[in-house]
């Protein structure tokens, strides 16, 4: 099997996608019929179908899929070329790279990117939002320094280097919640309010273990895979939520407050790095502003 045709990996990526072939052809400016003939040699190249017929339609099928995050990956890594290229000329190829979760994005990085920035000028970290099913499938070309994540995590081309513990905290109406000393019980909760996070927020399952264990039982009025979105409906005054302390310090509506739970709800984040490649000294940097921001928060 020799070098792939770049863009018959495209016109496959796309209608693995859900495109039609007339509309991949329309907006790869081919034919229709070219589009066709494109998958069916990549097809014979492979040594397999890709796709599975169905009422004139092309689905991708088992085989297409397991070759699709291949393929994926291909691609990216050649349109990463270009600003690769920027990055040497602009002498800024040491940059450090880092995939995170939506969450961790708008919580934890932002104060540890600034103190990085502020402390080195001129080397513009790049910071990139990836869902936790994304974050698995990240592969060796994928180029990033660190991957930030919810745990537990199984990645194949990133190792877990760093644990990052901390309790939850209970973010809600200041009137529901009011306390003088920053903490409530488990207990007090029953009958409020909740947005839940199920499912992409592994630390849900914790959460509604607790309230079984302490006997409580509260009204779930929404449910979202967005820890952002829960956030807002906090501030929005639909309900209290369970986010973690770096997500609660970023909100700052005076009608929301944050407090710690007794018995508390621990959960942790994950810091990964490439398999078989020391970290740089610029991730060890962020790495280390990235512990600190997480010491003085959690």
């Amino acid at each position: 099997m020799g070098a792939m045709n770049l863009n018959v990996l495209k016109s496959f990526l796309a209608v693995a996608d859900g495109a039609s072939v007339t509309e991949v052809a329309n907006r790869l400016g081919r034919t229709q019929s070219g589009i066709s003939r494109q998958i069916a040699s990549l097809e014979d190249e492979l040594g397999f179908t890709v796709f599975d017929r169905v009422r004139g339609r092309l689905l991708v099928n088992r085989n297409g899929k397991a070759f699709l995050r291949h393929a994926r990956g291909a691609v990216d890594a050649v349109d990463h070329l270009p600003r690769a290229a920027r990055d040497i000329a602009s002498e800024s190829i040491d940059r450090v790279k880092i995939a995170a979760t939506s969450g961790i994005v708008f919580g934890l990085l932002p104060s540890a990117m600034a103190r990085y920035i502020q402390a080195r000028p001129g080397l513009s970290p790049s910071i990139d939002m990836y869902s936790l099913e994304e974050i698995v499938e990240l592969g060796r070309e994928s180029q990033f320094d660190m991957l930030v994540a919810p745990l537990p995590l199984r990645q194949t081309h990133f190792e877990l280097i760093e644990t990052i513990n901390f309790d939850l905290r209970l973010v809600g109406p200041a009137a529901e919640l009011a306390n003088g000393d920053g903490e409530t019980s488990l207990k007090r909760l029953d009958g409020m309010d909740f947005i839940s996070l199920d499912p992409f927020a592994t630390y849900q399952e914790g959460v509604e273990r607790s309230f079984a264990e302490a006997g409580i039982s509260v009204r779930f009025v929404c449910e979202t895979s967005s820890v952002l979105t829960a956030a807002r409906l906090v501030e929005l005054g639909i309900g209290s939520a369970f986010l973690d302390p770096f997500v609660a310090e970023a909100i700052s509506s005076p009608k929301v407050v944050s407090r710690r739970v007794r018995p508390p709800i621990t959960h942790a984040y994950g810091v990964f790095a490439p398999m078989e490649r020391p970290l740089s000294g610029e991730a060890e940097r962020t790495l280390d502003m990235i512990r600190d921001v997480a010491r003085e928060l959690a």
